[in-house]
């Protein structure tokens, strides 16, 4: 295959890889966050104002990552991403950018949709702690967000900081950065988010330990993120040593 003809058919593939892989993870978590909402609601009408709105509240969230690529397929296909001319190494950094960012938002969406669903369906059991659930509901998915985070920064690195050439081997190196990031950050974000949803559960029945529970939660969420911390340190070494 002409390596022109590549270059763009990496960009658009890595675009349609981004929006495709993430919106599975998106659509997951906020129908799992709908579901136990209207479960709640149907346990606790007179509380639906504020089930709706945290509904809402955990489903955006939810749909970050979604956005984050949502964003990375629009510069690889209207971003001036596409150089003809930028041989194999150029092909490997966008296809490589819309894997990075389409299977590295996967696990933080299905973690925050566990957390945002056991939100909910805590407030449908305990409505008088709405606020308390709502607060730890929001740190835990933003723990459980940091995954995708780190997708996003290798994703931007592959777009912005990959020189071109043909250099097989920095091509296959910026292919292995993407899959270092975008499978090693799933356990990760799904794992936090499956820290944080118990957590908020137990505050639910016993909110008097609220305080244990939390310092519990950030000590599990911590190791749970360690390997996604080892995930972008391989990701950095293929781009920029390997």
């Amino acid at each position: 295959m002409d390596v022109g003809n590549a270059v763009y058919l990496a960009a658009y593939l890595g675009a349609g890889l981004a929006i495709g892989i993430s919106s599975l993870g998106a659509g997951v978590g906020e129908g799992f966050i709908a579901g136990n909402a209207s479960y709640a609601i149907m346990r606790q009408p007179k509380a639906r104002d504020v089930l709706l709105r945290n509904m809402l509240i955990g489903q955006a969230i939810t749909e970050t990552g979604a956005i984050f690529s949502l964003v990375i397929a629009m510069l690889l296909m209207f971003g001036g991403m596409i150089n003809s001319e930028g041989g194999w190494q150029t092909v490997a950094s966008l296809f490589g950018a819309g894997l990075a960012i389409g299977a590295g938002t996967v696990g933080a969406a299905f973690g925050n949709g566990y957390t945002g669903g056991e939100a909910v369906k805590g407030m449908g059991r305990n409505p008088k702690e709405s606020k308390l659930l709502t607060a730890n509901m929001l740190i835990g998915q933003a723990l459980s967000q940091t995954s995708s985070i780190f997708a996003l920064v290798i994703a931007m690195l592959l777009l912005y900081s990959t020189p071109a050439g043909n250099n097989l081997v920095k091509s296959l190196a910026f292919v292995g950065a993407s899959f270092a990031i975008g499978f090693g950050t799933f356990g990760p974000g799904f794992g936090i988010g499956i820290v944080a949803g118990k957590t908020v559960e137990g505050i639910s029945k016993f909110p008097k330990q609220s305080a244990l529970l939390v310092r519990t939660m950030f000590v599990g969420a911590a190791v749970s993120e360690s390997t996604s911390i080892y995930s972008l340190v391989v990701a950095f070494l293929l781009i920029f040593v390997a």
